[in-house]
């Protein structure tokens, strides 16, 4: 039996609400609550519950103190107690951060303490719950939109913000839904334009990937509502930059990840936005909002039928089941770390404890219990969930196949097992990354005149289960490749097959299953393998590596939007050449550690390079440092940086880590400063108070978004040429001081005040000359 998607005009009785948009609503087993909103004569603090079973409205005349008036609040429901944040007066009026609960049970209103730092004001931000965590995305304070995201852990009353890579851009009114470990985002207002991007969000491997709008995608709109019922996230409503209203209904089905349009019958809800939506046994309900004048109407239809929705909690029981049968130790949506002090995959309460007195010291990481894998080289790490997964390399005795798990908060090391599915063969040389929840790995080799491999493997990790992916077109054999992961693509660039190092560069789809190679374009590097890439913004950035005559200290960055290479000049004090070294991001700065030259001289140096300033500082650090080393791992956690293993002449499994201070990229602290940016209208705050348009939007093919996208990053590399003589404190002023300690030009004389060790590269500043323009 299949759901007919049939609209329903419910009839309203009892203590109705006002007439209103942007109220908060939210379903807790058949009681719709309803807090705020503005009805047109002023914003409201009042609440109302509907009972779906009588079909009955009634004012709740609570106790305590209730939230201020406002409008575009967000809240979930967690241990009976309903959970708002954010929200505001009117455009110009007051915006807020504060968080209230309302107790279910006894109708009482109460203002939540949440000591420490706490999210910026906003509203029209997306709230979602996840396991005890209220995770906030986005929003608006008037001036800025936001793109940052915090976590609120709803058990400790504590909020922490959540540091990601290739977050999506700032915006406001967007929708948000979470399912199993994913935060799915659809549309919303970035300050020029509605968009009808589709990001989602993977908890446990703390990272954004960009969904293409495969199938019949909705068009641009903001303000729209979704809900989650079955295995599908359902949208309707909103409206667009022409101020165009929506009564469409659509659907997006996380497998196979695609769009359709549901084509419904019976009495539809007006075209409208700043509506809400709820979702329960399997129908949608839209209350109120505007479609030229303000609503309290309330429409239901059927998404899904009952047999349906069993169906579905039947396939979820057998997954989590056959998850624990399979070696894995966990079910569905609780893997490890669940329960701990931050719901993602890198914890950033560890990074936000730390006294500047921790900083660039190491740290030998002394007390690893359980099954500690054996010294090993050529295996690869990757993190996710708190835990680090390594795999694979070549210890004292052979290649090896396994997988061992640290959990880093236990300090406890496992060996995972036993896997199901068809595991890769034991090798050296092979790269891993982290996709959602599954670890993908591809090549390597047995020996320098063995077998090389191009086979790839995905592991996932709740079902402790291995698959080849045999797709066609994949790159030839070959081992010390790099391996990065940018959205749902992972990315080969380079190696060494026994005779040939490469300069190929291939992309495979996760989604899609499958390889293609990727033209040559721009200044592409040499031929290498042993090099480093990692991933920042939408560039990957490729330095040293071995040619086959000499080790290389060269840095290059392939743009991921444009597909172009770029080689990027030595500024700075750059790293001497090397290779199987290590490369790890935090913050807006890559970091290099180790490695291996010509001479066959290892490295236990540690570089910077900042993305913003383009330019390389040796660091000075201090503390128990790593032996001298090459062919080991290095990750980031926590605002750690983690050395695992290696070979110092000897092979090692020892982990050293080294704190460091995360270091803001020049849009971050704009915003940080409020500066106010350009395309603020009336009607993007308050859209329902705007006049029609009849004029149509027009959708953007992909042809037109590719060449906007090429256009924005050819600005943005302007900007950094055009920026590099500005104080890399304020960004307003230009540099006009020399820091005779380490000869670096980074602040003006103003900020100079403010600092104590130079920006680059940490050294202490005790003399400085000022200079002048001519």
């Amino acid at each position: 039996m299949t759901a007919q998607h049939r609209w329903t005009l419910l009839e309203n009785y009892g203590d109705v609400y006002t007439a209103r948009t942007g109220h908060t609503v939210v379903n807790e087993s058949g009681a719709f609550y309803l807090f705020g909103g503005t009805d047109g004569a002023a914003r409201q603090s009042d609440a109302h519950a509907y009972n779906v079973e009588t079909q009955l409205w009634q004012e709740i005349r609570a106790s305590g103190r209730p939230p201020p008036a406002r409008s575009g609040a967000q809240a979930v429901v967690w241990n009976g107690l309903v959970w708002f944040f954010g929200g505001y007066t009117k455009k110009d009026g007051d915006y807020f951060n504060d968080v209230f609960t309302f107790d279910i049970a006894t109708s009482q209103w109460d203002s939540v303490a949440t000591p420490g730092e706490c999210p910026g004001k906003r509203t029209d931000h997306s709230v979602v719950l996840f396991r005890e965590y209220m995770i906030v995305f986005g929003g608006s304070d008037g001036r800025n939109r936001f793109n940052d995201m915090w976590e609120l852990n709803l058990r400790e009353r504590r909020w922490m913000q959540t540091s990601t890579t290739s977050a999506p851009r700032g915006r406001f009114a967007h929708t948000a839904v979470m399912y199993d470990n994913g935060m799915f985002v659809f549309g919303g207002w970035d300050g020029q334009d509605t968009l009808r991007e589709l990001h989602e969000y993977n908890v446990s491997s703390n990272m954004w990937i960009a969904l293409p709008p495969r199938g019949t995608a909705p068009s641009a709109r903001y303000r729209h509502t979704a809900v989650l019922c079955g295995d599908a996230m359902f949208t309707f409503g909103g409206v667009d930059k022409a101020q165009n209203r929506f009564p469409d209904l659509y659907e997006y089905r996380f497998q196979p990840k695609m769009w359709n349009k549901v084509n419904t019958t019976g009495n539809a809800p007006s075209a409208r936005t700043f509506h809400k939506a709820v979702v329960h046994s399997g129908c949608m309900y839209i209350l109120g909002g505007f479609d030229g004048r303000r609503l309290n109407d309330m429409h239901c239809v059927q998404l899904r039928t009952a047999q349906e929705l069993a169906r579905l909690q039947a396939q979820d029981r057998t997954s989590a089941m056959g998850a624990q049968g399979s070696g894995g130790q966990w079910a569905r949506g609780q893997a490890p770390g669940a329960g701990g002090n931050s719901a993602v995959g890198d914890a950033q309460d560890a990074a936000a404890g730390r006294t500047p007195e921790e900083m660039w010291a190491w740290h030998q990481v002394k007390d690893q219990q359980g099954h500690i894998y054996t010294p090993r080289t050529g295996h690869a790490v990757i993190v996710w969930n708190h835990c680090f997964y390594l795999m694979g390399g070549t210890d004292e005795n052979a290649r090896q196949n396994d997988i061992y798990r640290y959990d880093v908060r236990k300090r406890i090391w496992a060996l995972v097992g036993p896997a199901s599915g068809h595991a890769p063969s034991a090798r050296s040389g092979s790269k891993a990354v982290i996709c959602r929840d599954s670890i993908f790995f591809f090549g390597g080799y047995t020996k320098k005149d063995g077998d090389y491999f191009n086979d790839l493997f995905e592991f996932n990790i709740p079902r402790a289960h291995w698959s080849r992916i045999d797709a066609v077109d994949r790159p030839s054999v070959r081992t010390d490749h790099s391996c990065i992961m940018y959205e749902a693509s992972m990315y080969i660039f380079g190696g060494f097959d026994a005779s040939s190092r490469f300069s190929d560069l291939h992309q495979y789809s996760i989604d899609d299953r499958k390889w293609t190679e990727i033209p040559a374009a721009g200044s592409t590097p040499m031929g290498r393998f042993g090099h480093s890439a990692v991933v920042h913004m939408s560039g990957m950035f490729v330095f040293g590596g071995w040619n086959g005559h000499d080790t290389l200290d060269d840095l290059y960055e392939f743009s991921l939007t444009t597909k172009h290479w770029y080689s990027i000049p030595g500024r700075g004090e750059m790293p001497p050449s090397r290779y199987r070294h290590s490369a790890a991001v935090y913050g807006c700065c890559m970091f290099i550690f180790g490695g291996v030259d010509k001479r066959q001289e290892r490295f236990s140096d540690l570089f910077e390079f900042n993305f913003d300033t383009r330019s390389w500082a040796r660091l000075k650090t201090f503390g128990d440092p790593p032996t001298a080393r090459t062919f080991h791992c290095a990750v980031m956690y926590g605002g750690e940086m983690y050395i695992l293993g290696g070979f110092d002449g000897q092979r090692r499994n020892d982990m050293y880590r080294i704190a460091m201070p995360e270091q803001l990229p020049r849009e971050e602290k704009r915003r940080r400063r409020l500066i106010t940016l350009p395309g603020d209208t009336e009607s993007a705050i308050e859209p329902e108070s705007a006049a029609d348009s009849v004029a149509d939007q027009k959708t953007s093919n992909s042809q037109e978004d590719q060449l906007r996208l090429q256009v924005q990053e050819l600005q943005k590399r302007l900007e950094v040429e055009l920026e590099r003589h500005l104080c890399k404190i304020c960004y307003e002023r230009e540099i006009d001081t020399v820091l005779l300690d380490c000869n670096h030009r980074t602040v003006c004389q103003r900020c100079l005040e403010q600092v104590q060790l130079c920006p680059l590269c940490r050294v202490p500043i005790s003399n400085v000359v000022q200079t002048f323009n001519a």
